[in-house]
């Protein structure tokens, strides 16, 4: 049975509330941070695979306004960095550049890819597991983590912000190492109705 929450299950598509301040600290907060991090750490052996740069409480089935982020890793995800907790973030700033990449998520099928406009820098603030304010800029392929993650705790993933009209990829688990080289030119398409029922957890 799998530790992420079902694609289908109605969490993802929820707006989840923030952690009250006062209950940062407490153990439960904490557990939840640690289970976080023990479940991504699991999901980051292999580079050859589908490695997790992010994670959000929700994938988890926790309806908490927690993320974890690679705040280090290139898009390539060769070289994996520091995952970092960040609770009740929130993008205050975002760049008008765009730039599109291909993103993946433990959140929808693992054979469906995408191309997904970002803004190529954002500002962001949250608390960290001690409750300290934080306030950073972040650009490039960290920013895209952020604002995917970010996305989760609004109820939206990347096909979302894809649209019916953008692109949406089908990559078999064996082809991934080619798919990271062409994917700009991948042949093969997920049909959007595919995520509609995903999303909605009917049979596809």
């Amino acid at each position: 049975m799998s530790i992420f929450t079902p694609p289908g299950d109605p969490l993802l598509r929820m707006v989840v509330p923030e952690v009250p301040m006062e209950e940062i600290c407490s153990s439960e907060i904490q557990e939840i941070i640690d289970t976080m991090y023990a479940i991504a750490r699991g999901e980051r052996g292999d580079t050859e695979k589908r490695v997790m740069v992010g994670l959000a409480a929700p994938q988890i089935g926790v309806a908490k306004r927690i993320i974890l982020v690679d705040i280090d890793v290139q898009a390539d995800r060769k070289d994996l960095g520091s995952l970092n907790a960040y609770i009740n973030p929130k993008i205050v700033w975002s760049s008008e550049e765009q730039v599109e990449e291909r993103e993946g998520c433990y959140s929808v099928d693992k054979h469906v890819m995408g191309i997904v406009p970002r803004a190529l820098r954002i500002k962001v603030t949250a608390l960290d597991r001690q409750g300290t304010p934080i306030s950073e800029e972040f650009s490039g392929f960290t920013a895209r983590i952020f604002q995917h993650e970010i996305d989760h705790l609004e109820g939206i993933r990347f096909p979302d912000r894809v649209g019916e009209k953008g692109i949406l990829q089908w990559v078999e688990e064996d082809q991934y190492p080619e798919y990271r080289k062409n994917w700009q030119n991948w042949p093969v398409h997920c049909p959007w109705d595919i995520w509609l029922a995903m999303k909605e957890g009917r049979s596809y």
